[in-house]
């Protein structure tokens, strides 16, 4: 009683109602997401219900994306296209700067004595371009080419946006640091991991795969501009790829009226699952000592192997092979390293705050109190390993040319193959949309696209 009465207990109220950590806290959130990947490919009422109810605590967002790419590979485009249409309400109400100020006051104070996942979720910018894209194949699968138009400006507006403002948040966060004498580079050995799962990504938010889907439907609908600012903008993020170098030239020939006679077949290729955040003990000196932290990571070795699709004719003719556009995992890598700063100095004022608690419980209260923080400390100490599961490991694509007419075509990848009869149209765009997950694939032929928007 006297340790109730004098208020104790604040830091595990604190835990407790803390909303998200309550969740991630005592559930690591790659160990909750196993319930609705291991399904995937078939309706699962379950695992929607699950997301749909997490979907209203503080972490509603992260839950919301998992539901919108759950259901659109379940075939369930409606409840898909609802789950990505609530995501970016939240998008679009966070980015109000007095709203993130009133909402993050509290969390900030929480997370500051539990841990980063007391905060509620903010997706990063990779996994709010991948929500623009996949609510374009929503409206895409509808043929409502207006909507399909909308979010794929979206998802370019997105990327640039994340432009203008990273450099920004990074400067802040190394000023953070400065401010509060953490030395960032004291840690450099112990993220090589991180490092090399990032690879050679320049920044988290270049997602050539987007671009060259944009790019597909622009040109499409005759709109050879804006064609050919999304092809060279994917081209610039993979010089090296070949057949965008030929879409350009393609492109470039059709602004001066010398256009391309047979019908687009592309191919837009999911392959796996992203790999999860993994936790890492890392020591923080402070003031009072050195305090091991739990802090998340990745490394290549949980990274799968990319693999390409290949697409034969009905007499097994190749016709094209897809490459990567998008490394996943190392968007998010990336993305987890350019948080960094900020992170490290959260754990540095954490570390401290907890030896706070820990010393005047001890003084106020003996064996006692010090035995409670203790506990409390060790079952706090958890990594923030949220992040959208469910997005692929790699997104891949390729393109070919069919004359007019219904097409026989097969689709071969390591995990398995299927056979699908296409419609090709002169001037036109087939899509097959494509993922290759738990050994299977999940196709879709969407609606051809031509003439004017």
């Amino acid at each position: 009683m006297l340790l109730i009465r004098k208020g104790f207990p604040l830091l595990l109220v604190l835990a407790l109602l803390s909303g998200c950590a309550t969740r991630s806290l005592f559930v690591p959130y790659p160990n909750q997401a196993t319930a609705w990947q291991s399904g995937i490919g078939s309706p699962q009422p379950a695992a929607t219900e699950k997301l749909q109810k997490a979907a209203q605590s503080n972490d509603g967002v992260l839950y919301q994306q998992e539901l919108g790419r759950v259901s659109q590979l379940d075939g369930e485009r409606q409840q898909s296209q609802d789950a990505f249409a609530a995501a970016i309400d939240h998008y679009q109400q966070t980015d109000e700067a007095a709203r993130i100020r009133a909402s993050s006051l509290v969390a900030d104070t929480s997370s500051l004595i539990v841990n980063d996942n007391a905060r509620p979720y903010t997706a990063p910018d990779y996994e709010r371009i991948f929500t623009r894209a996949y609510q374009a194949l929503n409206y895409w699968a509808a043929n409502d080419v207006t909507g399909t138009a909308v979010e794929l400006r979206a998802a370019g507006e997105e990327q640039r946006n994340a432009a203008r403002k990273r450099d920004r948040e990074i400067a802040k966060a190394e000023k953070d640091a400065d401010d509060n004498q953490v030395d960032l580079s004291q840690y450099q050995g112990y993220f090589e991991g991180l490092d090399a799962a990032a690879g050679s990504v320049k920044a988290s938010f270049q997602n050539a795969w987007t671009f060259y889907l944009s790019a597909l439907f622009w040109e499409a609908h005759g709109e050879y501009n804006d064609a050919l600012v999304d092809y060279k903008k994917a081209l610039e993020i993979h010089p090296d790829a070949d057949f965008i170098k030929e879409d350009v030239q393609r492109v470039s020939a059709a602004l001066n009226g010398r256009l391309h006679k047979d019908g687009m077949v592309a191919v837009i290729y999911e392959q796996g699952f992203v790999p999860p955040r993994q936790e890492l003990s890392l020591p923080i000196p402070t003031v009072h000592g050195v305090f091991s932290v739990a802090f998340p990571t990745y490394s290549l070795q949980n990274k799968p192997r990319p693999d390409s699709l290949r697409v034969l004719d009905s007499n097994r003719q190749p016709l094209g092979e897809t490459r990567v556009l998008a490394d996943v995992g190392a968007l998010a890598a990336k993305n987890l390293k350019e948080q960094l700063p900020g992170m490290l100095v959260r754990q540095t004022l954490r570390a401290t705050a907890k030896y706070n608690a820990q010393k005047k419980a001890n003084d106020d209260f003996g064996a006692l109190g010090a035995f409670f923080t203790q506990v409390y400390n060790l079952v706090s100490e958890q990594a923030d390993l949220r992040s959208w599961l469910t997005l692929p490991a790699y997104a891949q694509a390729t393109r070919f040319f069919l004359p007019q007419g219904q097409h026989s075509l097969v689709l071969s990848t390591p995990g398995g193959s299927a056979t699908l009869n296409v419609p090709v149209v002169d001037h036109g765009l087939t899509v097959i949309h494509v993922v290759a997950v738990q050994g299977h694939l999940i196709t879709r032929v969407l609606p051809v696209q031509e003439g004017p928007l």
